[in-house]
């Protein structure tokens, strides 16, 4: 299972062309913690590449879009 895949399957989304419609035309999106071992998730700015895992405290979360290869 791809981090991606967690991520959405963590959210519930079962759809994930309605849910990357949400995304794009939302101030926020979910990320995932890109970390080996930790799927903290949380909102960030849809182009988050490094953003702060809470989790692991180091700079390893992405947004949903930038894993989608979107942005």
């Amino acid at each position: 299972m791809t981090k991606l895949d967690t991520l959405y399957s963590e959210l519930g989304v079962t759809d994930r062309m309605a849910a990357l419609e949400h995304f794009v035309f939302d101030g926020i999106c979910p990320a995932i913690c890109m970390n080996p071992g930790c799927n903290y998730t949380s909102e960030m700015e849809p182009d988050q590449d490094r953003g702060w895992c809470e989790e692991c405290s180091t700079n390893s979360m992405q947004s949903a879009l930038i894993l989608e290869g979107l942005i």
